[in-house]
C-alpha cells in the first residue's frame, strides 16, 4: 500500500471547466515515523482540501531538516521500507508541486 499526495485544480472558465489533477506523487507508508519526527505528518496526511500554498513553506522546512539532519535516518524502521533518498525525492517533488500549483487543493489517499 502506498500513500498518494495530489493537487487538484478547481473547475474554472473554459478550457479549464473541469477539475483536474495537476500533480500526483506516491511514496511508501514506511516513511511515517520520519514525517512525524520532522513535524509534517499532518501536512501530508490530514490536509485534504487545503490550498497547496498553505502547506508549502512548512513542507520545505521539513525537507530541509531531513537533508541537513542525517541522524533522522534512524527514524525509518528497516522492516517497513522507505529510505532517506526516497523521503527526499518525495518531499522535493511535493514542495515543487505545491509551489508551482499554489492555488490547487490537496487530496490524499
Amino acid at each position: 500500500m502506498s500513500f498518494k499526495f495530489m493537487l487538484v485544480r478547481e473547475a474554472g472558465e473554459p478550457p479549464f471547466d473541469q477539475p483536474a489533477i495537476v500533480f500526483s506523487e506516491t511514496t511508501s507508508p514506511g516513511l511515517v515515523p520520519l514525517w512525524e519526527a520532522v513535524g509534517i505528518y499532518d501536512l501530508l496526511y490530514n490536509s485534504d482540501g487545503c490550498m497547496a500554498r498553505d502547506v508549502s513553506r512548512d513542507l520545505a522546512y521539513g525537507l530541509d531538516r531531513i537533508i541537513h539532519e542525517p541522524a533522522l535516518a534512524r527514524m525509518l524502521p528497516p522492516a517497513q521500507g522507505g529510505s532517506m533518498s526516497e523521503a527526499v525525492r518525495f518531499l522535493e517533488n511535493v514542495v515543487r508541486g505545491c509551489t508551482r500549483h499554489a492555488s490547487a487543493r490537496i487530496q490524499t489517499s
